[in-house]
């Protein structure tokens, strides 16, 4: 007899072996804001327990509240999706799935996660977003960059620097969109995945931060206080890495970085983000149609459906945007899927729905970092 329920927190050492298990990995070291030693993270896992109590499989899910131009998204990121190896194909991950969505219904507005498209489109997920990626070499800066002056700059672990937690938070919640961090978990945020956080300096002073992998050749966050030093750090990080290339990820609406690299980078790729289960259609596409009308910019006019069984009529004009939760007599009827594929995919532009040119998709982005 299998038994579904929340972990107990004298389960800590099983739901970490199990992940540990199931993934070959150390989930202390690869994810600490979730399981270093001084976490408690019981709350945000289901599992399925065995009649002599032995976790058998488990998904967890962890809040992170989503910031988007003064709208909070109630949002959550789904991961840790383990199956011990002898209890595969025994149905434990549909039912842990099913359970945890059922759950989250009402209380949120999107369920972010990253992993093998099919395997979770049959959990309503829509693999979508939109992120950029930039690759620079050693001959774009120095055809590029050759007059820029990048004296002083330097680089060292960000929180080795006396107050970098402070100025870290300060950088995240300046941006028009972001995941909200818990500041006494930064250290142990900006570690996730084998990230490494380096601080960077003028003259000794903190003007931003890079985040960055083990082999210093991808930065998956570049966050700088003043947009003029953006260039200046390209040069001088290209000069401290050593690499000969590197890649750069950014969010489609960070402006300044974005117009920056695309001046000097070989070339660039657009990817999609993570697979996203949108729960309530009209407070998402209320933020993140505002998002796009402050920052890329978006044409005029009115947009109306149902979508997975939800009425709504969106408008954009010169004052910004409205979003109703009704539909006109005429709206297009979407399954979620559909309703999904619309807005977060760049296959939107292909599906028989009339639609505002470049409304969709909506710019969704989560750094590396925010992931579970």
């Amino acid at each position: 007899m299998v038994e579904y329920r929340m972990a107990a927190p004298n389960e800590r050492d099983e739901y970490i072996d199990l992940a540990n298990y199931a993934f070959s990995l150390d989930f202390e070291t690869l994810m600490p804001k979730a399981y270093e030693k001084s976490v408690d993270s019981s709350a945000m896992h289901m599992v399925a327990a065995d009649e002599k109590g032995r976790l058998r499989a488990q998904v967890a899910v962890f809040p992170e509240p989503m910031t988007v131009c003064d709208y909070t998204l109630r949002t959550c990121y789904l991961g840790t999706v383990s199956v011990h190896p002898r209890a595969r194909g025994e149905g434990h991950m549909k039912v842990l799935m099913n359970m945890w969505l059922e759950k989250l219904r009402d209380t949120y507005d999107m369920v972010v996660l990253y992993g093998q498209r099919q395997r979770y489109e049959y959990f309503g997920f829509t693999l979508g977003g939109v992120k950029f990626k930039y690759f620079v070499g050693e001959a774009n800066v120095r055809h590029a960059l050759g007059q820029v002056n990048d004296t002083g700059i330097s680089f060292c672990p960000l929180f080795e620097i006396e107050g970098a937690e402070a100025f870290a938070h300060s950088m995240n919640t300046s941006r028009l969109a972001y995941v909200e961090r818990n500041v006494q978990q930064l250290p142990l945020i900006f570690n996730t995945l084998h990230q490494n956080a380096l601080g960077v300096l003028d003259n000794g002073k903190l003007i931003g931060y890079l985040i960055v992998n083990e082999a210093g050749d991808e930065i998956s966050e570049f966050a700088m206080e003043n947009k003029d030093d953006i260039s200046r750090t390209i040069k001088a990080y290209m000069q401290y890495s050593r690499a000969e290339r590197i890649s750069i990820f950014t969010p489609e609406y960070d402006i300044y970085l974005n117009s920056t690299l695309g001046s000097l980078a070989e070339d660039y790729v657009i990817e999609t983000s993570d697979m996203y289960h949108i729960l309530d259609f009209a407070n998402v596409l209320k933020a993140y149609l505002t998002l796009k009308f402050k920052t890329t910019g978006i044409v005029q006019g009115e947009f109306s459906a149902v979508m997975d069984g939800q009425p709504i009529t969106a408008r954009v004009d010169a004052s910004g945007v409205t979003v109703e939760r009704s539909a006109k007599q005429d709206a297009v009827v979407l399954t979620k899927q559909q309703a999904q594929a619309l807005l977060l995919t760049q296959h939107s532009r292909y599906m028989a729905v009339t639609a505002p040119a470049g409304w969709f998709p909506l710019p969704i982005f989560w750094y590396k970092i925010d992931k579970y």
